[in-house]
């Protein structure tokens, strides 16, 4: 496949004559500066998109001096579902449609020119001196706390691929196994709807996701396919109550409420089995809309459609999100490592209570498992 992608960085900047939409183009990121980097999904192909994105997720911050980015990319005829397919497809979580239907004959770990021109931009000055020589892991450390990235969707493939590129680069650099892992481990992403694999970035990473997207869920993985087998079973099973005896059943579907699931050390998925009710579903049956995929989904305060286990999730995006960029803050004198948020008392209190629900759900569907072989 013919590649002259290309990605533009930008930054929100104040509204004036000269950037009358607050928005500027910057092929610089300073490497000491603490920022928000926002990678959106594929649809951002003009500034106004990416600017909207950045718009979004700047209007959680609590601190508003934090400086924040977004990316326009330039496919240039590159398919970019094909690319996040490959990527699934080199971790083995892929399907088998998904490699008939974008069969590509490069390499199959391939990285694409826009995440080069995104990671010189971003990522590969923080682990060099103005000399061009590589810096000390403590300041490589101390400049990858400084940021915070926010992504979306395709976003989340950027993110990972990025992600492919500073392994690659700290290897080449001279950096040990080990202290490449822990560098990457400074390096904090929280994914929105991400089509990502699981149980493999080395990075930490925090997903936030709603079970009832389909993109989300395309991914092969065994939580997924596990899940998706047991709400396939319990609907079909409460079908056939209710042909057979519609008094005794309570019309109630597999629901996973506000949970959390942790695939490695480095990975925290937070999950809702959906945003919506299945009634508000049937408003976009007809349209393009996929209301558990969209971004602002996560993000908009005041929906007042979303479930209460929605409002958890997006709750608890908006709470990380800005204690990551507080975090970030700390760093900007010294390096500061990030503490595990299963040890803070304010997440630890969310995040039991997000495990007791999935420890919930899990007895509850035995129970109707049992009920089910016994009859």
């Amino acid at each position: 496949m013919t590649d002259n992608s290309y990605a533009k960085v930008g930054q929100r900047v104040k509204k004036s004559k000269l950037n009358p939409t607050g928005w500027e183009y910057t092929n610089h990121i300073p490497p000491d500066d603490i920022a928000v980097i926002t990678f959106p999904g594929s649809d951002a192909n003009n500034s106004r998109k990416a600017n909207g994105f950045a718009k979004a997720i700047q209007n959680l911050l609590k601190n508003k001096k934090t400086p924040i980015y977004s990316v326009e990319y330039g496919f240039n005829g590159r398919n970019a579902v094909a690319d996040r397919d490959a990527l699934l497809n080199l971790y083995n979580q892929g399907t088998p449609e998904e490699i008939y239907r974008y069969a590509r004959s490069e390499d199959p770990t391939y990285i694409p020119k826009y995440i080069y021109d995104i990671y010189s931009s971003i990522l590969a000055p923080r682990l060099r001196n103005e000399d061009g020589s590589k810096a000390s892991i403590e300041k490589i450390a101390q400049r990858l706390n400084k940021l915070v990235f926010v992504n979306h969707c395709q976003g989340s493939t950027v993110a990972f691929q990025l992600e492919r590129l500073l392994k690659a680069d700290l290897k080449k650099l001279g950096y040990s196994n080990a202290v490449q892992s822990f560098l990457l481990k400074q390096v904090h992403n929280i994914h929105l709807a991400p089509v990502t694999p699981y149980g493999e970035t080395q990075t930490t990473t925090y997903k936030f996701l709603s079970l009832t997207d389909e993109k989300v869920t395309s991914v092969n993985h065994e939580r997924f396919e596990y899940i998706r087998k047991r709400k396939q079973e319990h609907l079909k099973f409460l079908s056939n109550i209710k042909e057979n005896n519609p008094s005794q059943i309570k019309d109630k579907p597999f629901v996973m409420e506000f949970s959390v699931i942790r695939p490695t050390q480095n990975e925290t998925i937070f999950a809702v089995n959906n945003f919506y009710p299945l009634e508000h579903h049937e408003l976009y049956k007809d349209t393009q809309t996929d209301i558990e995929h969209c971004c602002d989904t996560f993000y908009d305060k005041e929906d007042e459609y979303r479930t209460k286990q929605g409002d958890k999730l997006s709750q608890t995006f908006i709470e990380l999100f800005n204690h990551l960029v507080e975090h970030a803050h700390k760093n900007k004198d010294k390096y500061t490592e990030l503490e595990s948020i299963f040890k803070t008392k304010h997440f630890s209190t969310i995040i039991q209570s997000a495990e007791q629900n999935r420890h919930n759900l899990y007895k509850r569907e035995i129970a109707i498992m049992r009920q089910n072989l016994e009859k």
